[in-house]
C-alpha cells in the first residue's frame, strides 16, 4: 500500500471512506508492531507485509492458510513442450571474436597508428 505524508488530506487516494489521517496512523500502529515494513520515499510511505503481518490478518480475517497475498504467490511459467530456457535464446554472436580480429587487422585510422606518414 502506498500512504502520501499529508494528514490534511481529506480522503485516502485507494481506501473510501478513510481519511488519509487515519491510514497513516494505522500504518503507525501495523508498523510498530512488526506486521508491515514501511520505506519513506518523496513524501510517501510504501507498506509491505512481513511475515508476521500475514499471519495476523489470517487470524483476523479467519481466511484459510492457503490465502496468500498476490506478491508472495510464486509465478508459474507455462513453456511449450520440449522447449528450456536456453532454447528459447536467440543466438548471439560473441562480443569479442575473429569479426572482430579482422577489423583490427586491417589498416588503422588516425591515432591507431596505421596511417600513412
Amino acid at each position: 500500500m502506498v500512504v502520501k505524508k499529508d494528514p490534511m488530506q481529506a480522503n485516502h487516494e485507494e481506501i473510501e471512506g478513510a481519511t488519509n489521517l487515519e491510514i497513516m496512523n494505522l500504518v503507525k500502529s501495523l508498523a510498530s508492531k512488526e506486521y508491515i515494513r514501511v520505506t519513506f520515499n518523496w513524501q510517501y510511505y510504501y507498506c509491505y507485509l512481513t511475515e508476521s503481518g500475514i499471519e495476523y490478518l489470517r487470524t483476523y480475517l479467519a481466511l484459510p492458510a492457503e490465502v496468500l497475498p498476490a506478491t508472495h504467490r510464486k509465478r508459474e511459467t507455462v513453456r511449450p513442450e520440449g522447449r528450456d530456457r536456453e532454447s528459447d535464446r536467440p543466438e548471439r554472436p560473441a562480443f569479442r571474436g575473429s569479426g572482430d580480429r579482422e577489423y583490427r587487422s586491417r589498416g588503422g585510422g588516425f591515432g591507431r597508428g596505421g596511417g600513412d606518414a
